[in-house]
């Protein structure tokens, strides 16, 4: 029985193992990323940042936000480093920026967001 058992935790071990790298269970070290999609704007002028703070300052200051314009029906993935959320914000018609948005990636999952 011990055999048995062994070997069924020897089979699901090595079924996690990746072919490439040989480390277990690469969801784990996967890259995840942000998408947003704009389905209610006919273009929408975007800043976004990778940040851990909670007031979604970069987490870099050398690192400029990421500023995007995102046509209707349009779709941006942002890549977030490990342990950072990434925050973004809509210029409004006025020219004043909203609120910032959080898709918490930290967690070590990919998001998709829409406007």
């Amino acid at each position: 029985m011990r055999i048995l058992l062994s070997a069924a935790v020897m089979l699901a071990t090595v079924s996690c193992v990746s072919q490439n790298n040989w480390s277990p269970l690469p969801l784990w070290s996967a890259p995840v990323h942000m998408s947003l999609s704009n389905y209610r704007f006919d273009h929408a002028a975007i800043e976004a940042v990778v940040s851990a703070a909670p007031d979604c300052s970069p987490a870099d200051p050398n690192v400029p936000p990421i500023d995007f314009d995102l046509p209707f029906k349009g779709t941006r993935v942002i890549e977030a480093t490990p342990g950072g959320d990434v925050c973004w914000r809509r210029k409004t018609e006025t020219g004043q920026w909203t609120e910032w948005n959080r898709a918490f990636t930290a967690l070590g999952r990919s998001v998709d967001v829409q406007l």
